[in-house]
């Protein structure tokens, strides 16, 4: 019998009344273009799609009590008091976010902060020691058994009390929708309901953030417990959530830098799961707080490009390059997002008959906050993860982690239909932190700055290509910007090739730029594609800050750093018919 009085209310008089509100909300931004917008003028909005409450149990185990409402209210602006008691707000706000809590503990964070259970042996050290000094205990005995399993099974608590827990998983799943849809405001604010699948088997981060175009959602978050694979996450979405019922979502993987190399098997894939694939992991996130995930270098060499915020673990420790064999390394190195790029084309070249590339991924990041606080990336402001905050010994211990990134999108207003779909067409990029306004454009005729045409960021040349020319635009943030390089990936006679080319350069840096580029070396039946990376001059890095407003950098000499800033957009892909 369900007898908690708690979860009745929220289920019957939050869940209903969301959907209905939700409803009308997902109409009125759809019904017509906002004031401002102009149709195929795109601007520049700004994101962040991966952000934890206190509705996510490590969050909460390291003193994170704010609700998704409150991080939305701290997205738009309003100020929020972290674990340690430190108050912080925006000096800007976002135009858009998600709250991407952890799905496979709703149930037992909804039960052990009820009247009911607080009290039950279980849940004890959750509710006793959630604050940053204790948290690890919470972490060890909860998440840890919860999410590192091969073969994951319930909590102990929710094996005994099944009917309790499955009300209350949907009781969360309810609550987390209202608030959403409360912030969300049509033509000035856009929160999209989403959640995370946390897949972690034998400690390696296979994690997914599913992000639902509307308010019609899944009437279950589809968790690890339930659902142990990306390919079972797929086909549940798959099942649940329809397109003629008016429901889409996008699955992002983040963190393949701590992925051990795992959940990316294309190569073994049967068509029908390579065509979900496809359909619903449109994007990938390559830079976020626990490190960037764009490049290794080759074995035993050395690449500055791909030393950025580097955070190298095996099965989630922490280890140093020099402790990988090379069939570790090679093997992590292929799930890093240029070798998913590249896995992509040679894929494509088996796929004769379908003319499908399974990882034609576009690029974002975002912060993967555990306080709350969505795009608070800023590095003179950022206090250390919120598994540190309020001692900076502790914080300290996590120096290689950074405030993570902010998506941009190119959309043609700040509502859900358009936001989404510029996600889904992949006209979209990544910065690691500032508000860097960048813009890609490909044809086969060159392309000028007064007029600028072809195809954007995230889409494909044509496939009777015979030339490739490129366009880039970037406006500096606070930062001058110093460097542009595009980064080309290409299958030719059964082998990828990678390459960097520096397109402009300048030390003393510049404001506003737009640069022309043309790939001499295309060739017309070489599947490719081509991103742009821009760098900053370099600036002191959160660590820095942090070392010296204490006085202890002598202490910590990994914290003195600088940082060189930078943004990656989307690719542009040439795909030929396969031969």
């Amino acid at each position: 019998m369900y007898k908690s009085i708690n979860l009745l209310v929220a289920f019957v008089f939050g869940l209903l009344p969301t959907l209905l509100y939700a409803s009308q909300n997902s109409d009125q931004s759809a019904a017509g273009q906002c004031p401002y917008a102009q149709f195929g003028a795109k601007q520049v909005y700004w994101g962040d799609l991966h952000v934890h409450t206190g509705y996510s149990l490590d969050a909460w185990g390291y003193g994170t009590h704010a609700t998704p409402a409150d991080a939305y209210a701290f997205a738009k602006g309003a100020p929020i008091v972290l674990p340690d008691g430190t108050r912080v707000a925006l000096d800007r706000p976002l135009d858009f976010m998600a709250v991407t809590d952890h799905a496979e503990w709703f149930n037992l964070l909804y039960m052990c902060t009820d009247p009911q259970w607080r009290s039950a042996d279980y849940c004890k050290t959750m509710t006793e020691k959630n604050n940053p000094a204790q948290g690890t205990e919470v972490f060890g005995e909860y998440v840890i058994p919860t999410i590192t399993k091969a073969a994951p099974v319930p909590t102990p608590l929710c094996e005994s009390n099944q009917t309790a827990c499955r009300r209350a998983q949907d009781a969360q799943w309810g609550r987390i929708q209202q608030q959403t849809h409360q912030a969300n405001a049509p033509c000035s604010f856009t929160a999209f309901a989403a959640f995370e699948w946390s897949a972690t088997p034998d400690f390696s981060h296979n994690h997914r953030n599913v992000i639902f175009a509307n308010a019609n959602v899944t009437d279950q978050a589809l968790d690890y417990l339930r659902y142990p694979t990306p390919q079972q996450l797929w086909q549940q979405l798959d099942q649940d959530c329809r397109e003629q019922d008016g429901c889409e979502a996008i699955v992002i993987p983040h963190n393949t830098n701590m992925g051990d190399g795992k959940g990316f098997d294309v190569e073994s894939e049967p068509t029908d799961l390579l065509s979900l694939r496809a359909r619903f992991e449109r994007l990938v996130e390559i830079h976020q707080q626990k490190g960037n995930s764009e490049c290794l270098p080759e074995f035993n060499s050395e690449d500055e490009g791909c030393a950025f915020e580097r955070y190298l673990t095996l099965n989630s420790v922490p280890t140093p390059a020099a402790q990988y064999t090379e069939t570790q390394w090679e093997k992590m190195r292929a799930t890093y997002v240029r070798g998913l790029l590249q896995r992509g084309l040679k894929a494509y070249t088996a796929s004769a008959e379908e003319q499908r590339n399974p990882l034609q991924l576009g690029i974002i990041a975002s912060t993967d906050t555990h306080a709350a606080t969505g795009g608070f990336v800023e590095e003179n402001q950022w206090l250390g993860s919120v598994f540190g905050l309020g001692d900076f010994d502790r914080a300290m211990t996590r120096v290689d982690f950074n405030p993570g990134g902010l998506v941009a999108v190119w959309a043609e207003e700040n509502t859900r239909p358009s936001i989404f779909n510029a996600l889904k067409n992949r006209e979209v990029y990544a910065t690691s932190g500032p508000r860097i306004r960048t813009r890609l454009y490909a044809a086969d005729t060159p392309i000028g700055c007064e007029a600028p045409h072809g195809v954007a960021m995230g889409s494909e040349l044509p496939k009777d290509t015979r030339k490739a020319h490129f366009l880039i635009q970037a406006n500096y943030d606070r930062t001058p910007l110093t460097q542009i390089e595009i980064i080309k990936g290409q299958w030719v006679n059964g082998a990828t090739q990678e390459s960097v080319h520096t397109v402009w350069k300048n030390s003393d840096g510049a404001l506003d730029l737009c640069i022309a580029w043309t790939d001499e070396q295309f060739d017309a039946n070489a599947p490719a594609f081509w991103y742009i990376r821009v760098l900053e001059a370099p600036t002191p890095r959160w660590s820095e800050h942090q070392c010296r407003a204490e006085g202890r950098c002598e202490d910590f000499p990994q914290a003195r750093r600088t940082v060189r800033e930078r943004a990656w957009t989307s690719p542009v892909w040439f795909l030929p018919k396969p031969t």
